[in-house]
């Protein structure tokens, strides 16, 4: 028996449904030591190949974010050159994210990389066109008022709380006396 897909009401041959399936966008960011900015141009070709070997494909072109500096050294490295790509993979493909994240890893040119799913991707921090150097020079001059996220709880003691009283009358005892004192003591306690 043929089953070949009924194209007047979208089911084959034995009245199941067929899938049309869609390929699934994925992104990759990665970043590089500074000392290899001026390779990213061959790192990118092996991270494009690496892609397509495995049935990737690049849903456009490699966008720089450029040199940043790192929440903690890696590797001595407290800056770092950051890139991303977006890029596809067919249903028969998707078993394939692992074995990207592999080659990755062992490609030596890539300090860290992640994949994720584009759609998985959340919208800016910041919104409205503000960027945050430009909300922090309000806040520096005066032009934005710092507002509290979450109201401040001030916590208060279950009971009386009774007060220290310091002694500021009481004479402090000089380093010869101290030394004196703790000479008698040692002096008296037996070894």
């Amino acid at each position: 028996m043929d089953r070949e897909p009924n194209s007047t009401n979208g089911t084959d041959f034995l009245g199941g449904l067929i899938f049309i399936k869609y390929p699934v966008e994925y992104e990759l960011l990665f970043f590089t030591q500074v000392a290899n900015e001026d390779k990213i141009g061959s790192i990118k070709k092996d991270i494009t190949e690496i892609l397509e070997s495995l049935g990737g494909k690049l849903s456009g072109g490699f966008s720089d974010i450029g040199k940043r500096k790192l929440a903690y050294p890696i590797k001595r490295n407290t800056h770092a050159f950051f890139s991303f790509v977006r890029f596809s993979l067919d249903d028969e493909n998707r078993q394939n994210i692992p074995e990207i994240g592999k080659r990755l890893g062992l490609y030596g040119n890539i300090m860290r990389h992640i994949v994720v799913r584009a759609e998985e991707i959340g919208k800016p921090i910041i919104s409205g066109g503000i960027k945050f150097e430009e909300e922090k020079a309000k806040t520096r001059t005066g032009g934005g008022k710092e507002k509290p996220t979450s109201p401040k709880q001030i916590e208060k003691p279950a009971g009386p709380v009774a007060e220290t009283k310091i002694d500021e009358d009481k004479p402090k005892a000089s380093l010869s006396e101290l030394d004196e004192k703790l000479s008698e003591i040692l002096e008296e306690t037996p070894s």
